[in-house]
């Protein structure tokens, strides 16, 4: 972990490109006062692309990334010839947001939170990274989340006689999939509202604002309905099919299921965390001969009847014993 590196910004290429832009409009509007751009494009065309070439070459000179430097006692935020040190308990969290334009999605955003010795938090675009790369940034920088109770605890003796974890699988699975149901019915029902007034307009010449606007309504509810709850929701009910009965955590084994898994036979474990609310709650394991095993968990929700409701609690279990074990274990953050 000596010495980890991370570009954590786009501050350059995002300056310059509008840098560029803007200064190459600003040439043609100069060019347009001297030589009028119809009558004399070239010129007009010449003086705005040198603009938005000089100003773009002086943002690549002048404008600062931030790079983060991870080391052994806390982290490095670096801008430029800047370099600030803090410690490990100076992270405050991170945000990851997916956004939504008339319900379909438009990209996701990453910020790191870091709280400054006056007391103010510092906001750090991420979106440089990539996810990957964000949730393993995030887990090193949250390495001191365990106070140093936890990390007394942190031994083969915590784990001596286990942890067991019963999972209602089915009443889980079948909550989502009743949900699942019945924005299908929704769905489907304004379809065969759409197709029927189109129908009974076809027949009878029926045509009024009302009425069409209802038309218009029934068919943009359902097709956002579709993008927002009907395909992500049979996307996920798939995904949970396989969603253990149990798991149990102790000193010799991970068990999930009826499958067992010897701390030495693991290679990663990744989970999303349990406070997220963007993303479903996926429980990846790989193994040291490269299988994968996927869980699902379903999603957070406020009266708690889609999910696990003790996932907090087997998680932060989870994320101990790989660090009783020196198992990579990393947060899945979209």
């Amino acid at each position: 972990m000596n010495n980890k590196k991370f570009r954590v910004s786009k501050n350059k290429r995002n300056a310059s490109l509008l840098a560029l832009g803007g200064c190459f409009i600003v040439g043609l509007f100069i060019g347009n006062a001297i030589w009028n751009l119809e009558e004399n494009p070239a010129p007009c065309l010449i003086v705005g692309a040198a603009l938005g070439l000089l100003a773009a070459l002086l943002c690549i000179i002048f404008v600062k990334e931030y790079y983060m430097h991870i080391h052994e006692d806390g982290f490095e935020l670096v801008k430029g010839k800047k370099v600030t040190k803090y410690p490990y308990d100076a992270f405050a969290g991170s945000h990851v947001t997916r956004h939504y334009m008339n319900g379909i999605y438009t990209g996701t955003s990453r910020e790191i939170n870091i709280k400054e010795p006056s007391g103010k938090t510092l906001k750090i675009n991420a979106n440089n990274l990539s996810k990957g790369s964000f949730a393993e940034l995030v887990t090193y920088l949250g390495q001191t989340r365990y106070t140093k109770a936890h990390d007394i605890e942190a031994t083969a003796e915590y784990f001596k006689e286990g942890f067991e974890f019963p999972i209602p699988n089915e009443k889980i699975v079948g909550a989502n999939k009743k949900k699942l149901v019945g924005w299908v019915i929704f769905t489907v029902a304004l379809v065969v509202l759409f197709f029927g007034m189109l129908v009974y307009q076809f027949i009878t010449g029926y045509d009024t604002a009302t009425y069409f606007v209802i038309m218009l309504f029934a068919v943009l509810i359902a097709l956002v309905e579709l993008i927002m709850e009907v395909i992500p929701g049979a996307i996920l009910y798939h995904k949970m099919k396989n969603l253990p009965n149990r798991i149990r955590v102790d000193e010799y084994a991970l068990t999930i299921g009826d499958k067992t898994l010897s701390p030495a036979s693991i290679l990663n474990i990744l989970l999303v965390p349990a406070d997220y609310n963007i993303l479903t709650r996926d429980f990846i394991v790989v193994t040291k001969n490269g299988e994968k095993l996927k869980y699902n968990f379903g999603k957070n929700d406020y009266k708690g009847k889609l999910t696990y409701e003790h996932y907090d609690k087997l998680s932060n279990t989870v994320e101990l014993w790989c660090i009783v074990n020196k198992i990579n274990f990393m947060q899945i953050l979209g």
